[in-house]
């Protein structure tokens, strides 16, 4: 059985510093995703963020790639704006529906 490595040679590989702090992460992005749906089954800003972290996903590199601004997809996440193209760029970057994240109503088939 690997033995788990030392803090300086985790660092190196990219490793967080000890296992349990990825259980304290998860539990704490399971207790924000828990609490924030709200009763139109969109996700609360609380827990669009938590899903980010969780993924990994750095918003700052996806903003600009899509030219954007950092703060401009700050504000769509805590629903000061509204821009589809956004959304559907963070809801793309976890892996979601847009319409479920954001609380859209589908168009109805013609």
């Amino acid at each position: 059985m690997p033995s788990e490595k030392p803090a300086r040679k985790r660092a190196a590989y990219g490793l967080p510093p000890s296992v349990q702090s990825i259980l304290a992460t998860a539990a704490d992005v399971q207790q924000m995703v828990s609490h924030g749906i709200n009763p139109d089954g969109s996700l609360k800003p609380e827990a669009i963020r938590a899903l980010l972290k969780l993924k990994g996903v750095n918003v700052k590199a996806l903003a600009e790639t899509h030219g954007y601004s950092d703060p401009y997809f700050h504000q769509v996440i805590n629903r000061e704006y509204k821009d589809a193209r956004v959304e559907d760029v963070i809801a793309e970057a976890l892996g979601l529906l847009a319409d479920r994240i954001w609380g859209r109503q589908s168009e109805p088939a013609a």
